[in-house]
C-alpha cells in the first residue's frame, strides 16, 4: 500500500510547489505597463504611468513587517535608470488606497503604504544605477486605478513643472472616450488663458497658461483612428496637451485662422492633460473639440 501512495503523494508536492511559484511575484517578468530608460535630470518630471494596480498576491509575502496590498506577478513597471547625484521619488496616487513593492540594482525590496495620505512613496536620496521594478497593489480591494509617478522633485513640490501641476483637477471637467466615440466631435465649453508662460514646459509651446489642467480626457482601446485636439474661439490661441507618455504637444495656429490643432496620428491610451492658452491678459472663451474623424 505504502508503495501506491508515495507516487501520488509525490506528485502533490509537485503540484503544490507549481501553485506556490504560479503565486509569486517574479521580477524578472515581462512588466505588464512596460518600460523606461531615464537618465539623471530627465524631462518631463514627472514621469508618468496610468494602470491597474493590484493582483492576486499578498505583497507581506515580500517582507511580512512592511509590504501590504494585493499585487500582480510580474512588475506593473519598469525603470532602467542611469544615476547621477540626484535623488529619485517612485510614488503612486489613487482615488483608493494604495501601496508600492519596489525591487532596487542593489536587489533590495522597499516597500510603503501611505506616506503622502493613503499614496505611497519609496525614496532613494543616492540611487543607484540600475532597474527598479516596481508593483502598485491594491489595499483591501483585488484591483483599482492608479497612476504611477517617477521622479527627483521631493514630494512636496511633485507633480508641478514650472508652476502647471498636472495632477490638479481640471477646471472645466473631464472624460472618458473610448475608440469610436459617439457624437464625434466630443466638444467641451472652456475659457482659455493663466498667468503661465507655456515656453517654460517645452520651447515650442506658445501663451500663457493656467496652473490646472483646463480639460481631461481619458482615452481608451485607441489604436485604429488618429485623435484630433482643436479649440476655436474668436481670439489667438494656443493648445498645450501632456500625453500619456509623458510628452508635452503644443501648437499655435494649425486649425485654420489663429485657431490652434495638435493630431495623435497613432493616439495611446491613457491620460490627456490639456491647456488653452492665450498671448494676452484677457480669457478667451471658445470650443474645445476631440475628434476621431476631423
Amino acid at each position: 500500500m505504502s508503495r501506491m501512495i508515495r507516487p501520488v503523494l509525490g506528485a502533490c508536492l509537485v503540484m503544490a510547489a507549481l501553485a506556490t511559484s504560479a503565486q509569486a511575484q517574479d521580477w524578472r517578468g515581462t512588466p505588464v505597463y512596460g518600460t523606461a530608460r531615464l537618465s539623471a535630470g530627465f524631462t518631463p518630471d514627472p514621469h508618468t504611468v496610468d494602470l491597474t494596480a493590484g493582483g492576486p498576491i499578498d505583497a507581506s509575502r515580500v517582507n511580512a513587517s512592511d509590504c501590504v496590498g494585493n499585487i500582480g506577478g510580474n512588475p506593473d513597471y519598469v525603470v532602467n535608470y542611469s544615476a547621477d547625484d540626484m535623488p529619485l521619488y517612485i510614488r503612486a496616487s489613487s482615488d483608493s488606497d494604495v501601496s508600492l513593492v519596489v525591487r532596487d540594482p542593489r536587489g533590495n525590496w522597499q516597500c510603503n503604504d501611505d506616506t503622502n495620505s493613503f499614496d505611497p512613496e519609496v525614496s532613494y536620496g543616492s540611487p543607484r544605477s540600475g532597474s527598479y521594478a516596481i508593483w502598485v497593489g491594491a489595499v483591501g480591494e483585488n484591483t483599482v486605478s492608479a497612476r504611477l509617478e517617477i521622479s527627483e522633485i521631493s514630494g512636496e513640490s511633485a507633480g508641478s513643472s514650472d508652476g502647471v501641476d498636472t495632477s490638479a483637477e481640471a477646471t472645466f471637467g473631464e472624460v472618458i472616450l473610448r475608440s469610436g466615440f459617439t457624437p464625434d466631435p466630443a466638444v467641451v465649453d472652456i475659457t482659455a488663458g493663466g498667468t503661465i508662460r507655456a515656453s517654460n514646459l517645452d520651447s515650442s509651446c506658445a501663451g500663457v497658461i493656467a496652473s490646472a489642467p483646463d480639460y481631461e480626457v481619458t482615452y481608451r482601446d485607441g489604436g485604429n483612428f488618429p485623435l484630433t485636439f482643436t479649440f476655436r474661439a474668436k481670439g489667438d490661441t494656443t493648445l498645450v496637451i501632456n500625453a500619456p507618455d509623458g510628452s508635452w504637444y503644443c501648437d499655435d495656429d494649425s486649425g485654420g485662422g489663429n485657431n490652434p490643432r495638435v493630431v495623435f496620428r497613432d493616439a495611446m491610451d491613457g491620460v490627456y492633460d490639456i491647456w488653452v492658452g492665450t498671448f494676452g491678459d484677457d480669457p478667451i472663451p471658445g470650443k474645445l473639440s476631440i475628434s476621431e474623424v476631423q
